[in-house]
């Protein structure tokens, strides 16, 4: 699809920082615009929209920064800015196929294996696990995730040649006849290293949400998944329970009332 069409030619910004206006107005030109909210909608270019603000492309950057870091707009690397669709609602936690997942919300997810060759990957956190698979992750036709899984060795030679498209958590029930008992979840936000940048067809330094799974079959480590997401494809929400009968001074001071949260004892499946 072309870029967006339909804007005022030079609206009046105000006394506002110039960016936080150009922003504040191509947030409510983009709401505005509307579209199906699946098909992809090109922005003009910088030097189009520094022509129309009276700008330096430096000015227009800034504002589409912003934008970004509110999941509104994405870099596409030698293509431009594009709307971002609708966010995927993600609960990490949550035991199920991530294919369940998309497909209750009727998006469409494909899984692309970029590599199993450990050579130039990095190390696991993990010693003992060694590595698995890099995949790449489509939804609804955009790349946005990608996955590097580690896995314990004597497990990881069980699956060489296994479709490693399938979800992992399904392969260690049916393949290696394992059960993921509980899982230890990590959420950084980081920047992507230049290979990882190219597969999602974005710059280096961009920001990243990494999810890092580390699971277990009881004492026994099983796989560790990290998950690198663009941020703007992804909404994160975890519930937590508390314990009946105990107050929230109990549960900040760390006493016998403290949170129970569902990220530690899921066995939720980012395959």
């Amino acid at each position: 699809m072309g870029p967006i069409t339909g804007y005022d030619p030079k609206p009046p910004i105000g006394v506002e920082s110039q960016y936080m206006g150009i922003a504040r107005i191509l947030e409510s030109e983009i709401a505005a615009d509307g579209g199906d909210g699946r098909s992809p909608r090109r922005l003009p270019s910088e030097r189009a929209l520094a022509d129309r603000f009276g700008c330096q492309r430096p000015t227009i950057r800034d504002a589409l920064q912003v934008l970004a870091a509110r999941g509104l707009v994405y870099r596409k690397d030698r293509s431009g800015w594009y709307v971002s669709p609708p966010p995927l609602f993600y609960n990490p936690t949550t035991p199920r196929p991530l294919h369940e997942i998309t497909s209750q919300q009727g998006r469409e997810l494909l899984t692309e294996v970029m590599t199993t060759d450990p050579e130039g990957q990095p190390a696991c956190r993990e010693p003992s696990a060694g590595f698995l698979v890099l995949r790449r992750r489509y939804l609804d036709g955009l790349p946005v995730l990608i996955e590097r899984i580690y896995m314990e060795e004597v497990y990881r030679q069980k699956l060489e040649g296994v479709d490693l498209t399938e979800s992992i958590a399904t392969l260690m029930d049916t393949e290696l006849g394992t059960t993921i008992t509980h899982e230890r979840l990590t959420l950084n936000s980081t920047a992507l290293a230049a290979d990882v940048a190219g597969l999602l067809t974005t710059r280096p330094g961009s920001p990243v949400l990494e999810i890092e799974r580390v699971r277990y079959d009881g004492d026994q480590l099983l796989s560790v998944d990290v998950e690198l997401w663009r941020p703007e494809a992804v909404h994160v929400t975890m519930e937590t329970n508390w314990v009946a009968g105990h107050t929230s001074e109990s549960a900040r001071t760390g006493g016998p009332g403290r949170p129970r949260s569902s990220m530690i004892p899921s066995v939720a499946d980012g395959g």
